[in-house]
């Protein structure tokens, strides 16, 4: 943003004062990650909507975690709202693009900056996306469902934190609840280990996880987050002996991969 001349500021996403303290007469406009990228944190957003309005700011949410399946914030008060279309729309990890929902208020600005930047998708890409879309429904239904079985069996284990709207008396599960009508297969494990090359082969014994980025296709993914290296996470922390591990649950029998976790499991020191 620093090239644009834009300055950006970040707000603890469990304490809104500190996004309110933070607006100036300069502020243009409020983005929101909903849930946190890792971290997994779910914002009330409706005050994060409020706080907008009461200073005239525009609000923009990356809603790539819940797709408007799950979650329609132009509806809720938000001006646009984002979707990797690589991931969930596409629903088989072989296509780059993304979406963009504006409301009547932005939609001529949105429309300028199209126009100026020239960005355009591909043929072949929007073909393969609107394919994904056909299957959307279906698919987000067995990843919910799957994810639900996976984090029931990982919340058990006393080595692990769960970062997924699960346990029903966290702020996480409440916010979560409140703006949601589902949750998507994308989770984080907070794993407490002095031992980082047995989380590392947890990781690596996994049969049925693939290991990579592109998370919202129909496979399996596992990815061991290292971002303490980055130095630019202000609001989570990771203690010496904790380890951050990203998974998505696909679309293969939730039974062959709890199988396939429990026997991965047993490298954690």
């Amino acid at each position: 943003m620093k090239e644009f001349n834009i300055k950006t500021i970040f707000y603890n996403p469990s304490d809104l004062k500190t996004l309110e303290r933070s607006i100036t007469k300069k502020t243009k406009l409020i983005f929101v990650e909903n849930p946190g990228s890792n971290t997994f944190d779910f914002q009330d957003l409706g005050k994060i909507i409020s706080i907008a309005k009461k200073h005239k700011i525009l609000t923009a949410i990356d809603n790539t975690w819940g797709t408007p399946y799950f979650l329609k914030p132009i509806k809720l008060g938000f001006d646009m709202a984002i979707v990797s279309a690589t991931k969930y729309y596409s629903g088989h990890s072989d296509v780059m693009g993304g979406s963009l929902a504006v409301n009547k208020k932005v939609f001529q600005k949105v429309k300028a900056a199209e126009k100026i930047t020239g960005l355009r998708l591909g043929p072949d890409d929007a073909y393969l996306i609107t394919r994904g879309l056909r299957t959307l429904d279906v698919r987000l239904d067995r990843h919910r469902e799957n994810a639900k079985k996976i984090a029931a069996f990982l919340s058990k284990n006393k080595k692990i934190k769960l970062l997924y709207p699960f346990k029903k008396n966290s702020l996480n599960f409440r916010m979560w609840k409140k703006y949601y009508s589902g949750a998507s297969g994308l989770m984080g494990l907070k794993i407490k280990s002095n031992n980082i090359n047995s989380v590392r082969k947890f990781v690596n014994s996994l049969r049925l996880f693939g290991y990579g980025y592109s998370w919202g296709g129909f496979e399996s993914l596992v990815l061991h987050q290292e971002f303490r290296e980055t130095g630019n996470r202000k609001f989570m922390t990771l203690a010496k002996d904790e380890h951050l591990v990203r998974f998505h649950i696909g679309l293969e029998d939730p039974n062959d991969l709890i199988a396939d976790l429990k026997q991965a499991l047993r490298h954690l020191k």
